[in-house]
């Protein structure tokens, strides 16, 4: 079998069918598709056993609701196939692109091969989509090459997601590397970070397959931020990963993810005071004093500085309508 691919599923009733009908409607013959049910409550149960009834190429695992990573490291332990793919429960596939990269796993067999990848997201009711390319040129590279390019890899979003990409089982399995359960973010990058050591074989595909959907609620993970007092103990395990693969900008890198984290917290917060311990905190942690130049955070910052803008107008529109009531 060559693919294995596996889709937590909790609460999705609505959108379930639409994913599998997607990876099915690619025509390919050599695949699995494992549905691990995570303790769902408003019928995804009853959807997954359907559609293991129906296909015999699905089947479904229940289990209680432990988390996306515990439901991915079981369809780790569930997988047959030589390749598995994560895919999120609401996302969908470009049916012709994925022939093409079956065909690239035939015939070069790299430890992960990365693809394109779009963006569907909401704003104010309507629906845009953004299409990532992720690298720009079609190309086999070792492990060493990914580590030279690592700035290039991040900067264009291959290495952060986790569903942009297919894994060769057996490299899976003999690293041991998992996801970290009970990470309430950026637990999909660091599975990413901590396999790339075992990797001997990356292919970069530039052509987009993953369809990943946006919920309009999709900020609930950068919310859960208030819950973590230390960004810097929660970044350790990335700074680890990063020394292992010897990164030359591993110091950078490392102060570009924990701002971005803070900026989020500042976001998030709700009141200056706990904006101002933010501030504090930070100013004692490791990586205040770090210099961060790098592209990505440069067009993080000033996108987060325009949604902050349009924040604060927001606000005061409300206060002043609030106002005029009176």
């Amino acid at each position: 079998m060559r693919f294995s691919v596996v889709i937590p599923a909790y609460n999705c009733s609505g959108t379930l069918v639409g994913t599998v009908d997607s990876i099915r409607a690619s025509g390919l013959t050599d695949l699995e598709i494992i549905l691990i049910d995570d303790g769902s409550t408003d019928g995804t149960s009853e959807v997954c056993d359907g559609l293991a009834g129906r296909f015999p190429e699905v089947r479904c695992v229940h289990q209680s609701n432990e988390g996306v990573s515990a439901a991915r490291n079981r369809g780790i332990d569930e997988s047959e196939g030589e390749y598995i793919w994560f895919v999120d429960s609401d996302d969908t596939v470009d049916v012709g692109a994925l022939a093409r990269a079956s065909g690239i796993v035939s015939a070069r067999k790299p430890d992960m091969l990365i693809f394109g990848l779009s963006f569907d997201y909401y704003h104010r009711g309507k629906m845009y989509r953004r299409d990532e390319l992720v690298y720009p040129h079609e190309r086999l590279m070792s492990d060493d090459d990914a580590v030279h390019d690592f700035g290039a890899l991040y900067e264009c979003n291959a290495l952060t997601p986790v569903w942009n990409k297919l894994y060769r089982r057996e490299t899976v399995v003999s690293s041991g590397v998992r996801f970290r359960e009970g990470m309430i973010l950026m637990e999909d990058f660091l599975f990413v970070l901590e396999l790339l050591p075992f990797c001997r074989g990356i292919y970069c595909l530039p052509e987009v397959i993953y369809r990943y959907r946006q919920s309009e609620d999709e900020r609930g993970a950068y919310r859960r931020l208030r819950r973590i007092p230390d960004l810097a103990a929660y970044l350790e395990p990335f700074d680890e990963s990063m020394r292992k693969l010897a990164l030359p900008d591993r110091d950078e890198r490392m102060a570009e993810f924990y701002r971005m984290l803070l900026w989020q917290k500042m976001y998030y917060a709700s009141s200056p005071q706990e904006i101002r311990h933010v501030i504090d905190v930070h100013k004692r942690g490791k990586y205040a004093g770090v210099p961060c130049e790098t592209v990505s955070f440069k067009i993080y910052l000033r996108n987060l500085v325009s949604r902050l803008r349009h924040r604060l107008a927001v606000e005061v529109k409300t206060a002043r309508c609030a106002e005029r009531k009176r």
